[in-house]
């Protein structure tokens, strides 16, 4: 079982991109379908305790200067619908119908339904609450006079499959809260991210995944031209609380043996608190990789005595640079710079550029 939180924010003013990147510090799994709304796959197994209702009070609403309601359910279309419920028809301070709950924060409030009770929560649920369908599904379902979720779980299968076809199962479903969708692991445009599900109890256990990591992150990487000044980690635990770290660096990394280094310098630094359900890594802060530039340098005598085997050394040597990156990364013979050390020597002797006294 997972839990998902909807956020609605009431009056909120920032864009998706910055509601997303508040919630990341609660789960890499975030989903913003507009400005003022969210969804947060909060991961584990066990019932969300007191860090996690500290952490929505603490530091992810205050940061959205907005007022909030949060809803906790087992899946995305019954989160919603909580949110739903409530703003159409707020009720008093206590208990919500159908065996949920409510809580008033400071800025924000909290609306959890208790999985046991999804079915009598579902019930009397009207069928515009079927958000994930569109609004020409919900009027032909309200036409056939099937105006609830209770009203649509009540009758067989077999009636819905001549008026919505291949969409019957779904509908059925939804009228009986289930919903396997999944809200997708968070990727910003300007970050390169690895996500992986593992069942680990110690960092000795997370060693592979990290080794995996890094390889995937080092090649995508160097795929793109780029080096990271960033680096965040991100652990889901079982009890519904995701550790995350993050380390700055002043130049840029992109090979494999610093990124593996990097990656297990952050995870020693997290405290792993029970088994880790799934983990995420993401390379930010990305700029064009700085490559110095190599010169190859022979003895005179010998460069002139074995001219045809020194020209195969180095066609071997751009060859294997040009299989290591990606197009027009590495520059070689007449298409390199100038170096600084040529230009001032060039100024001291012309004849070096083909120039006349």
């Amino acid at each position: 079982m997972r839990i998902i939180a909807h956020i609605f924010l009431h009056d909120f003013r920032g864009s998706e991109s910055e509601l997303a990147s508040k919630c990341l510090n609660l789960s890499p799994r975030v989903e913003t379908p507009c400005a003022n709304e969210a969804f947060i796959d909060l991961g584990g197994r066990k019932p969300p305790g007191a860090r996690l209702i500290s952490a929505f009070a603490g530091t992810v609403i205050p940061s959205l200067g907005s007022f909030a309601t949060v809803s906790l359910a087992p899946c995305r279309l019954l989160a919603k619908a909580l949110t739903m419920a409530y703003l159409s028809n707020p009720p008093g301070p206590g208990k919500l119908p159908g065996g949920t709950l409510t809580k008033a924060y400071d800025r924000f409030r909290l609306c959890v339904l208790r999985p046991e009770k999804t079915g009598d929560f579902t019930s009397g649920l009207p069928v515009e609450f079927m958000w994930p369908l569109e609004d020409k599904v919900i009027l032909r379902l309200k036409t056939l006079g099937l105006k609830t979720f209770g009203d649509i779980s009540g009758i067989p299968l077999t009636m819905l499959y001549s008026p919505f076809g291949s969409l019957a199962p779904l509908i059925m479903d939804y009228s009986r809260g289930i919903d396997t969708s999944n809200v997708p692991f968070f990727s910003p445009p300007d970050r390169i991210t690895y996500h992986s599900r593992c069942e680990c109890t110690d960092i000795t256990g997370l060693e592979e995944t990290m080794k995996q990591a890094a390889v995937h992150l080092s090649q995508t990487l160097q795929e793109r031209g780029k080096s990271y000044r960033e680096l965040s980690l991100s652990i889901f635990s079982e009890n519904f609380f995701t550790e995350s770290v993050t380390s700055s660096f002043t130049r840029g990394k992109y090979d494999i043996r610093s990124v593996y280094h990097d990656c297990m310098n952050l995870l020693k630094k997290l405290q792993i608190a029970g088994p880790v359900t799934e983990l995420s890594l993401a390379a930010g802060r990305l700029t064009n990789c700085v490559h110095s530039q190599m010169s190859l340098f022979e003895d005179p005598k010998t460069l002139n005595g074995r001219h045809a085997e020194h020209r195969e050394k180095i066609a071997r040597v751009c060859e294997n640079l040009a299989s290591r990156y990606s197009p027009g990364i590495v520059r070689m013979g007449s298409a390199l710079p100038v170096s600084r050390r040529e230009q001032m020597l060039m100024f001291v002797d012309p004849l070096r550029s083909g120039g006349k006294p």
